[in-house]
């Protein structure tokens, strides 16, 4: 009987203990299968149209990649919560597993929080693309939600361009480029994410759409650094030894997600950007072995082979601009002069005492063929004293608000002061255009970054008064590399301070800080220019110069203008095609330059008969 009874009291006294071990184990598991059948779903959300969409096809009023404003934004705080952006039962799942460890006796579990944050950052390359609403801002807002956790961050972009659709080509045109990104998250877990984020963009996952339709947003994973021993879904693998990370080398195929991307090789929309960041270093295809180049190359030259009257049309570069608007760069852009100054050296002091005289010269400017129209208010020529922020404003902002009601044509700011810009943009203005590179206001390139505008970054020495003191360039092996050099510091700034390269366009700034001779050079060097500047698009500003005045003997710049129209047609000579060489032209007398241009362009691209 005592034994008895002291078994019983052993059973009374672990009972409760029992009990609560049990009641956890199957919260464990409860927590186990919920996140496991949130797995199976990711997949399924995957077909059908996801399978096109677990390499889904292609993905400004935009804010930049990682500065949108979240407080207001529902979807962001529906959806980001801790590190693992789009799994929210990752961290119960492995709280529980660690408590279930110790109540084993064993230690604590190595769980998937654990394992990610010994993950180092991983590079990987995305295509994005978009044909529905405002392309370009459904853009932006992906890859900003994308990095709003601190998991994942933008390294590069590609430039942006219209591309006809593909498979399916009853539908509108795709907005496509590339982007390069570093990340803390396996690729099981940045596809997660990946759909959270195209799903909060308005894409349906549902697997009621159309495959290869269209869609608000689409975003591919390209490529991925692997490991030297890694697991199935692209984690590192326990070993001894140093796992190395190695740049996009990564294999694998789920269920879910292939790298490399099993259609990219098919697809100029996706090889095009990806030649783009193939810049410094070459991006190798794990698989194929080939560069981005190469690919496309092979490409190019087999499609052209079997090319027929029906094939589309052939991609186009763009500028985004603001309120879903984009600069089409189908033809050399010219930008039509508007000074609002009294002391300009050609037009000072026409335009400067009446917005709407200035108004009216914008809009003739517009109907003589004027694609832009660049409003200043301050004097940068050789000499000139900088104006005041507030005497800017009561400057410019009249003569913006006023072409805005009047036109919808896209209006450029030229402007040294981020005050100016900002302000300028709020009336209507579309691009900020700064002959000093931001580097004459700290805070520009931040604030031009806030407004998710696009930039023209000029090259300049010094300010107006000095910068024609500042003309050797022989520390720089010469004019032509030291503005190449120093340009691709300013684009290299501006990507750091959240402008992507494709809102950026660079200016070599003939006749700031240069003399006859760097003037003639850089206009004869143009393609190099562009070769060795990442292909941006370039603006030329050559029109009225003094340097065409001393050639010519013409004192007067109005007389300038036949000496102008040669500086432009110089700097369209290209080895690229007429879609990859982006030029605007930046003078006074638009309809002259206009109509050069025409003619040289049909003579250049005239076929062959």
């Amino acid at each position: 009987m005592k034994r008895k009874h002291r078994r019983a009291n052993s059973w009374n006294t672990l009972k409760p203990s029992l009990i609560i071990v049990s009641a956890m184990l199957s919260i464990a598991r409860t927590l186990v299968y919920a996140d496991a059948r949130r797995a199976s779903s990711v997949v399924s959300s995957a077909s059908p149209q996801s399978t096109s969409s677990s390499h889904h096809r292609r993905a400004l009023d935009a804010r930049p990649f990682g500065m949108m404003h979240h407080s207001s934004n529902k979807f962001y705080h529906s959806i980001h919560r801790g590190r693992g952006l789009y799994n929210p039962p990752a961290k119960q799942v492995s709280i529980t597993t660690s408590l279930m460890m110790q109540l084993r006796g064993g230690g604590t579990a190595r769980n998937s929080t654990t394992q990610q944050t010994k993950q180092p950052w991983r590079r990987a390359y995305l295509a994005v693309g978009s044909n529905m609403g405002n392309q370009y801002q459904n853009i932006a807002t992906a890859l900003s939600l994308l990095q709003a956790d601190g998991a994942v961050r933008l390294i590069r972009t590609s430039h942006l361009r219209m591309t006809a659709p593909m498979y399916i080509t009853d539908q509108p045109a795709f907005l496509n480029g590339a982007v390069e990104i570093e990340t803390l998250l396996t690729p099981l877990e940045l596809l997660r994410s990946i759909k959270k984020v195209e799903s909060g963009v308005g894409r349906d996952l549902s697997g009621n759409t159309q495959r290869f339709g269209p869609r608000p947003v689409d975003l591919d994973i390209l490529l991925f650094d692997g490991y030297d021993i890694e697991n199935e879904d692209g984690s590192a693998a326990d070993t001894l030894d140093d796992n190395n990370v190695n740049p996009s080398s990564l294999v694998m195929q789920t269920d879910a997600l292939e790298i490399p991307h099993p259609r990219m090789a098919e697809r100029e929309f996706v090889l095009s950007p990806m030649c783009d960041l193939e810049r410094g270093t070459e991006i190798i295809h794990p698989v194929l072995n080939k560069t981005m180049t190469k690919l496309l190359t092979l490409l190019v030259r087999g499609t052209n082979k079997n090319t027929t009257k029906d094939e589309p049309e052939q991609a186009m570069r763009v500028l985004p601009l603001p309120r879903g608007r984009m600069l089409i760069f189908n033809e050399t852009i010219v930008m039509g002069i508007l000074n609002v100054t009294p002391d300009s050296f050609s037009d000072g002091g026409k335009y400067s005492d009446s917005a709407e005289a200035a108004a009216i010269q914008a809009l003739q400017m517009e109907k003589d063929g004027a694609r832009i129209i660049d409003v200043g208010g301050e004097s940068t020529r050789p000499g000139a004293e900088e104006v005041g922020v507030e005497e800017e404003l009561r400057r410019v902002l009249p003569v913006i608000t006023r072409i805005r009601e009047e036109s919808d044509i896209p209006i450029s700011i030229d402007t040294r002061h981020s005050e100016v810009a900002q302000a300028a943009i709020e009336a209507g203005a579309d691009i900020v255009n700064d002959v000093s590179g931001g580097m004459h206001d700290a805070a520009m390139l931040q604030c031009v970054a806030s407004l998710g505008v696009p930039i023209i970054l000029m090259h300049m020495r010094g300010n107006p008064k000095t910068m024609q003191s500042l003309t050797n360039y022989t520390a720089s092996d010469g004019v032509v590399s030291g503005v190449i050099s120093e340009l691709s510091e300013r684009s290299a700034a501006a990507e750091a301070a959240g402008i992507p390269q494709w809102l950026q366009v660079l200016d070599p700034g003939i006749g700031f800080a240069k003399n006859i001779e760097d003037n003639l050079s850089l206009l004869k060097e143009v393609d190099t220019l562009r070769q060795l500047c990442n292909n941006l698009p370039f603006l030329f500003g050559p029109s009225r110069k003094g340097f065409i005045g001393k050639l010519l003997g013409e004192t007067n710049a109005e007389d300038r203008d036949f000496g102008t129209i040669a500086a432009c047609l110089a700097t369209l000579r290209s080895s690229v095609g007429k879609y990859d060489a982006c030029n605007i032209l930046r003078v006074h007398n638009v309809k002259a330059v206009k109509q050069a241009v025409l003619v040289y362009e049909a003579i250049v691209y005239a076929e062959k008969k």
